[in-house]
């Protein structure tokens, strides 16, 4: 795994089948086909960001992020926070 490790880790997680709340959510969806959704605009125009994110990751891969941010010293989200942004600041 090169510079992108984090990134190289989750390309080659393996895909697994839907788990409990994947199936509850796709079942959700296709009880649903007609489903109307609101237009981008709309939605971004009452959207709010109050920087929380919640995120399935692999186990492996939240494994190997857990070990990696205690090495560092710092905690999880700020391990995750920081590699985030140098992803960001290297694909500009």
């Amino acid at each position: 795994m090169g510079q992108n490790k984090l990134l190289d880790a989750l390309a080659s997680a393996p895909i697994g089948e839907p788990d409990a709340i994947d199936s509850e959510m796709l079942a959700e969806i296709d009880a649903e086909p007609n489903r109307e959704y609101i237009a981008k605009e709309d939605y971004e125009k009452t959207r709010t960001y109050n920087g929380n994110i919640s995120l399935r990751i692999p186990k492996e891969l939240h494994r190997e992020l857990v070990e990696t941010a205690k090495e560092q010293g710092v905690s999880l989200n700020q391990y995750c926070l920081y590699r985030l942004a140098r992803q960001r600041d290297h694909s500009a």
